[in-house]
């Protein structure tokens, strides 16, 4: 049997919803999440700006939409982390594969970096992932923190400034493994360097989309 109609219409809708979001992050990428207004997103997918308000209700709720799906991309990149027993190792691995993903798929990269000054964590599985491998890691004395909060932060703030550094070309790709050792170390953990570099032991094409050569250029977004 074919599709009925009614199904048709929601698939035809689901991809103009695709085509915003999509269009959304080449556009947060390149300006930033202040500036854009409707016309940039709607001017960017070639849909008309009455469109924009069939699927969102601010440009806020694009901005989450946007957040939502590049998080989503890298967390599921790098779920075989996820049944890792270490923290340190899990947590070391989404560091390096967020700033690895960067280097292969700049205008992802920029697009992180960019919202999440104003909206990081990003998404409910970053959300979540962070705050299970920090929580266990302090639980189970592998991490030595003063604050959780503090914790937290240092993640966040030392992996966005690991990604803007690939992202301009100011360091190679191999600067994902240097901050994932830092902050290991800042977290208490006395073997860093070889929970750093260790294989990340991820699926072959996440390894292929985490490991392709840097964005080399110098530049405060894509062109």
């Amino acid at each position: 049997m074919g599709a009925s109609r009614a199904e048709i219409g929601q698939g035809r809708r689901d991809r103009t919803r695709a085509k915003l979001v999509d269009a959304a992050l080449r556009v947060f990428a390149r300006l930033g999440p202040d500036a854009p207004g409707i016309d940039d997103f709607t001017s960017e997918a070639g849909v008309a700006r009455g469109t924009f308000y069939n699927y969102f209700e601010t440009r806020d709720d694009l901005l989450v939409a946007v957040a939502t799906q590049v998080a989503d991309a890298i967390e599921s990149e790098l779920a075989a982390l996820r049944a890792l027993p270490d923290p340190a190792h899990r947590l070391g691995g989404a560091i390096r594969g967020y700033i690895r993903k960067a280097a292969a798929d700049p205008v992802w990269g920029w697009a992180v970096v960019r919202i999440a000054l104003v909206a990081a964590p990003l998404g409910e599985s970053m959300r979540r992932n962070l705050a299970k491998d920090i929580a266990e890691g302090v639980a189970g004395g592998r991490f030595t923190v003063p604050s959780v909060q503090a914790a937290h932060d240092l993640v966040l703030g030392a992996g966005l400034m690991g990604m803007r550094a690939v992202l301009r070309g100011d360091a190679k790709v191999e600067h994902a493994e240097t901050v994932a050792q830092m902050v290991l170390r800042s977290l208490g953990v006395a073997d860093a360097t070889e929970v750093a570099t260790r294989p990340m032991q991820l699926p072959e094409a996440s390894v292929a989309a985490v490991t392709r050569r840097p964005y080399a250029r110098k530049r405060d977004g894509p062109a």
